[in-house]
């Protein structure tokens, strides 16, 4: 057993409660400290709701930034990816994400992963029917830096790896065939 020293003020308040409630002091500071964990830990998921608001709004502008070519990412989006992904999630959270917000979540990993299997630029694809899925299937969309080395089941292993969800992984040039 440990002592924990409070001032003087604090201590009564102490006594009072655990006679009000009829328990012992410890069990009165070991409940207001978990009340006071999980109201700080709701108040971190909150921070992080509103980063995920900001994942999904970045993730569409660079949707649409590819649909008109431009895929390269500017500074300040990697200077913002790096502070997003180095966040700490709860898996509550997490477990709320899009697809293309998870997707964007855990770019940094993609993106290192992808670039050792020979593709780059991996993005979300809004309609996987273009590429001959079907709507609910989670499809990323790749460009490939060497068209010999898409081993399409490596992709997909490694995406299932670090987010633990099944993706399709198709290149940019190719459509679904009509």
């Amino acid at each position: 057993m440990t002592t924990v020293k409070v001032d003087r003020e604090t201590h009564r308040l102490i006594g009072d409660l655990a006679h009000l409630l009829g328990r012992s002091r410890k069990d009165v500071v070991r409940d207001a400290v978990l009340a006071f964990a999980s109201w700080r830990e709701r108040l971190l998921d909150d921070g992080l709701d509103e980063t995920v608001h900001r994942v999904a709004v970045a993730s569409e502008k660079h949707e649409l930034r590819a649909a008109a070519g431009g895929l390269d990412s500017t500074p300040a989006e990697r200077v913002e990816r790096t502070r997003i992904g180095a966040a700490r999630m709860s898996p509550r959270v997490e477990a709320a994400l899009s697809p293309a917000e998870l997707l964007e979540h855990h770019r940094p990993a993609i993106e290192a992963a992808f670039a050792a299997l020979g593709v780059r630029a991996p993005r979300f694809a809004i309609d996987p029917g273009r590429y001959g899925h079907l709507a609910e299937h989670r499809v990323m969309v790749v460009d490939l830096v060497d068209p010999a080395r898409f081993e399409q089941s490596r992709l997909r292993a490694a995406a299932f790896d670090i987010m633990a969800l099944s993706w399709f992984v198709v290149p940019a040039g190719w459509a679904s065939p009509a």
